[in-house]
């Protein structure tokens, strides 16, 4: 089954902002975030509602618009005032919750975050940290897990595909391409799982 897609832009122009942007009814539900997704349940950040957007704007980029973050999401509750959805992204799952106000909407980070598998991810991490050029991967995407080779590992910042990445020698991106389509995608080690 196809999960829903989400995508938060990074738009540089009329004035820096993100753009988070959920899959619903056939369109991309659209919000300007200006200071981009809380970090913390300390601080709400304003989200303005604005026009729908097609679909096809889920992986669209140009040289004011980089992807900060895409993936799927799922709504966990909703009435007319709040909703509560998860983000699952490149680099895990987080926990949102977009509130109405008289005039606009806060984007507020729950207490409560999905569960992460603490020993188990580190293991995988440990693990991760022996991928090379050449294995095979496996990785989520909204239309589900996606099968690949691992063609480079990065570890300065670099972009693809007209997208900006950030890499270091602790955080390296690995970029993948699928075995399906052939197109390229950049991830963190967190987000990828060997394969046997």
């Amino acid at each position: 089954m196809r999960r829903p897609s989400f995508v938060l832009h990074d738009h540089r122009v009329p004035r820096p902002h993100f753009d988070l942007r959920l899959e619903q009814d056939g369109v991309l539900r659209s919000w300007a975030v200006p200071r981009g997704l809380p970090d913390s349940p300390r601080h709400n950040r304003l989200a303005v509602a604005v026009p729908d957007h097609h679909l096809d704007h889920l992986t669209y980029t140009d040289e004011n618009k980089f992807i900060a973050d895409i993936g799927w999401w799922e709504e966990e509750d909703r009435n007319p005032r709040r909703f509560v959805f998860v983000l699952h992204g490149r680099d895990g799952s987080s926990r949102y919750a977009l509130i109405r106000t008289d005039t606009d909407w806060l984007l507020h980070r729950t207490k409560e975050q999905p569960p992460v598998a603490g020993a188990a991810q580190a293991g995988q991490a440990a693990a991760m940290s022996q991928i090379k050029v050449g294995d095979k991967v496996s990785w989520n995407t909204p239309q589900g897990a996606t099968h690949g080779v691992v063609k480079e590992v990065k570890k300065k910042d670099f972009q693809l595909a007209k997208q900006k990445f950030t890499a270091s020698e602790d955080e390296p991106m690995y970029v993948v391409e699928s075995d399906k389509s052939g197109h390229r995608a950049a991830h963190k080690a967190g987000a990828l799982t060997k394969s046997s």
